[in-house]
Parts: C-alpha cells; structure tokens; sequence
C-alpha cells in the first residue's frame, strides 16, 4: 500500500511540475499570434459596447502600474462577459489566469522594450538637467534636494512597471513588435 500511495505522490508531484514548466516556457510566435488575434476580436467587441468607460475603470491605475495590476485588469477583462471569455478561448487561452498572465507579459514586455530604446536619451536628458540644476547658484539647496527625489521616484516608478518582464520573452516580442504595436498603443496617452 505505501508503495502505491508513494507512486501516486510522484506521479501527482511530477505532472505539477510539468505544468508549472508549461506555464513558465518563454513566449512564442504562436502564442503572440494567437494573443493578438483574440486582444483584436475583444477589440472588436469592446467597440460595440455602449460602455464608454468600460476601458477606463479596468486600467485606471494610481501612478504608474505595476505587472500585477495588468494582470489583474486583463483577468478581470476575461471574467467580466461570457461573450468575451468565448472569444477568448477560441483561441486557446483556457482561464483568466493564463489569459491575465500572457496578456501582462506581451503588455509590460512591449513597455519594456519601448523604454529601452528612448531610455539613453532619457538618461542623458535628466543627467543634464541635473547638471545645471546643481551649477545653477540661483536654484536653493531645498529645491536641488526636491528635484533629486522628483527624480529618484520617476526612475524607481519606470523600474516597477518592468519587474515582471521575463528577458526569455522579449526576443519573441521583439520580433513581432510591429504587430503588437497595432494593438498596445505603449506611450500614446
């Protein structure tokens, strides 16, 4: 009987972790593809919606958001009409977790990339702005301090919203980053 029971242990130990590898592999061109073809047909949806404020109340974030609260509006996206969630499916996400999380990694891993290409510019921008804060004897030393902190919060505000990108997805994104830009607008608003 022990033995029984102890095959059975592995057996339910060894198809959890399959699964949470399954959950884990990197994003692809298949599961992009399929993404922005449901994010299209919500689209879609959303459009004729009498709602006009139904995007708002899910992506209306305090400051900047942070991977979980992407996650969380798009699962909520997935819960909120049965229409929805069969358009959804049709396309192979089963749940509105795998849905909430696929669609937060493409969202935030877009955010990423699109920051890593004006991030030199912004870097030196601020760099210099600071210079000639810190020469200029007109601006008072509260001010300066001010200024600095202002700053520190925007660079810490930018690193949380890209906490939950994986690097193992961005090549995929990368790649598709023309087509994903016609559904995330990143940096319009």
């Amino acid at each position: 009987m022990a033995r029984i029971w102890s095959t059975i242990c592995i057996l339910v130990f060894g198809l959890a972790l399959a699964g949470t590898a399954l959950a884990q592999a990197a994003l692809d061109r298949d599961t992009i593809s399929r993404w922005i073809d449901a994010a299209k047909e919500v689209q879609t949806w959303a459009d004729t919606q009498d709602d006009e404020d139904l995007d708002d109340d899910l992506f209306d974030f305090d400051g900047l958001p942070a991977f979980a609260d992407i996650e969380r509006a798009y699962s909520e996206i997935y819960r909120r009409d049965s229409d929805v969630r069969g358009k959804i499916r049709q396309h192979g996400f089963r749940s509105a977790d795998e849905w909430g999380n696929i669609s937060a990694r493409i969202t935030m891993g877009m955010v990423s990339l699109e920051m890593s290409d004006v991030q030199p510019e912004m870097d030196a921008e601020l760099a210099r702005a600071m210079r000639e804060m810190e020469n200029n004897p007109n601006v008072p030393p509260q001010m300066r301090e001010m200024m600095r902190q202002q700053v520190q919060q925007a660079m810490g505000g930018m690193e949380r919203m890209t906490e939950g990108v994986r690097e193992d997805d961005l090549p995929a994104l990368r790649e598709m980053r023309g087509e994903l830009r016609e559904i995330i607008a990143v940096g319009d608003d």
